[in-house]
């Protein structure tokens, strides 16, 4: 026992040595929102943030500890990581009642996570343990014949928490009271109504985020950019939606083959796969392989049934399953061997650089503004930008009355300095090609090129 207790230490000591070596990525959104909260800036007024503010401001208090470079960052997104590889092994542990399925849904996880960019420091990442829990008390409350309050509420609670990071989790709350409606039939009405204590965690949170923000005078912008925006907006603008390609979408479902020699085994692991594909939609609409982490976890749990079953049960698409295999394992070592020891992304020397020369020529309290050139400039130099600020994204820019309100601000704070980065040749609503036309007109007149700081940027003056 004593031994393959240490097996435990080791995948986690792999899986670190592999996230050390593999391309970090840090999320420019990462450090500008605790940024600018830090220096004076209202989320949702004076900084376009479509997430709930739980992260933002959690990350400001990090931001004030320990900075704005990609090492704090990293070290904060790594123990993100193996907390996450132990919540997985003790909830299969505890499903399964076996250490060996355990350590092999573990291992899987610490190998695939990698090339599906586990690496990354986003909202998902930060979900996927508190979603793994939360599954692991639905899970209770879906063993037990009749309902239990209380993993019924920590199961909510979970939820709630995951909710205020991001907002897709909503799928999840459905899924979980269709999976309630499919178990107790006409029942799940008086057990929420019986157990209406188990919403007050999210009526607490919701009631608290409007009191605050209601102070500030915040509250239509808080509701609009949390709630209308993803829910009902998002969606409709321009170069929002971005579908998998046919490759990417060849990997997901060679993932979830994997898995096919343990469906219909046992409730529990259909309850896992469900809601993994449940967890696919956090992917939409903007797809990449980043946003698949909580599904990949929860399917981890199932990997150690799945390889067992694999070996005893005779059914005929085994060599498909195989196939999967290798196709997954072709995927990973291609992603290992283009990201091996990479620099941190959206922090290359390029970057740091410009961010120490716009240091240099400018004023610490005067503002700049970023023109599709990169925001992580503004903590890296320690400069301010244009207030409103907004990522030059299609599907914010091309709000009614966005651009007009930038471009009036530009006036009346008139920056002396603009960092430009030239438009790409490509789709008119593409991100950096994306031309937001009465800002880029407006600083077309008013701003002229004066010094290429980089092979990729410029700096305008005004004349």
């Amino acid at each position: 026992m004593i031994r393959s207790w240490l097996l435990l230490p080791l995948i986690l000591l792999v899986h670190l040595i592999l996230l050390i070596n593999t391309r970090f990525t840090l999320w420019p959104e990462m450090v500008v929102y605790p940024y600018l909260l830090n220096n004076g800036f209202l989320l949702y007024r004076d900084i376009i943030n479509p997430y709930p503010p739980l992260l933002s401001y959690a990350l400001a208090i990090f931001a004030r500890i320990f900075g704005y470079q990609p090492f704090p960052y990293q070290i904060l997104t790594w123990g993100i990581i193996l907390i996450t590889d132990l919540v997985i092994f003790i909830t299969g542990k505890k499903i399964f009642k076996k250490n060996s399925y355990a350590f092999i849904s573990t291992l899987f996880f610490t190998i695939l996570s990698i090339p599906f960019s586990i690496n990354v420091l986003w909202f998902d990442l930060i979900q996927t343990p508190i979603i793994v829990i939360a599954f692991y008390y639905f899970y209770k409350f879906f063993l037990y014949k009749k309902p239990n309050k209380a993993v019924l509420f920590f199961s909510i609670f979970f939820l709630t928490i995951a909710f205020f990071i991001k907002q897709q989790v909503l799928w999840l709350f459905l899924w979980f009271f269709i999976v309630s409606v499919i178990k107790f039939g006409k029942k799940v009405k008086n057990i929420f109504i019986e157990n209406a204590y188990v919403l007050l965690p999210f009526a607490v949170l919701l009631i608290l985020q409007v009191l605050f923000f209601w102070q500030k005078n915040l509250v239509e912008d808080f509701l609009f950019w949390v709630f209308y925006f993803p829910f009902f907006k998002a969606s409709k603008m321009p170069g929002y939606i971005l579908l998998p390609t046919i490759r990417q979408f060849a990997v997901l479902i060679g993932l979830f083959l994997l898995f096919t020699p343990i469906i219909r085994r046992k409730f529990e692991i259909n309850l896992i796969v469900t809601c993994a594909l449940t967890l696919i939609l956090f992917a939409y609409p903007r797809f990449d392989y980043f946003h698949l982490i909580p599904s990949i976890a929860l399917l981890s749990i199932a990997f150690g049934p799945a390889v067992e079953s694999y070996f005893k049960r005779a059914f005929f698409f085994k060599p498909l399953i195989l196939a999967a295999l290798i196709y997954l394992s072709i995927f990973t070592v291609r992603y290992f061997i283009n990201n091996w020891q990479a620099q941190v992304r959206f922090f290359e020397p390029e970057i740091l650089t410009a961010a120490n020369f716009l240091r240099q020529i400018t004023n610490e309290n005067e503002p700049v503004y970023i023109q599709n050139g990169p925001d992580q400039l503004l903590p890296l130099s320690g400069r301010i930008p244009v207030k409103p600020w907004a990522d030059e994204f299609p599907w914010y820019l091309e709000l009614q009355g966005k651009q007009e309100k930038i471009v009036e601000s530009l006036k009346e704070q008139n920056p002396r300095f603009v960092v430009y980065k030239p438009y790409d040749i490509g789709g008119r609503y593409d991100l950096g090609s994306y031309r937001p036309e009465k800002i880029a007109y407006y600083l077309d007149q008013n701003y002229q090129k004066s010094i290429q700081i980089s092979d990729s940027l410029w700096l305008k003056i005004r004349k």
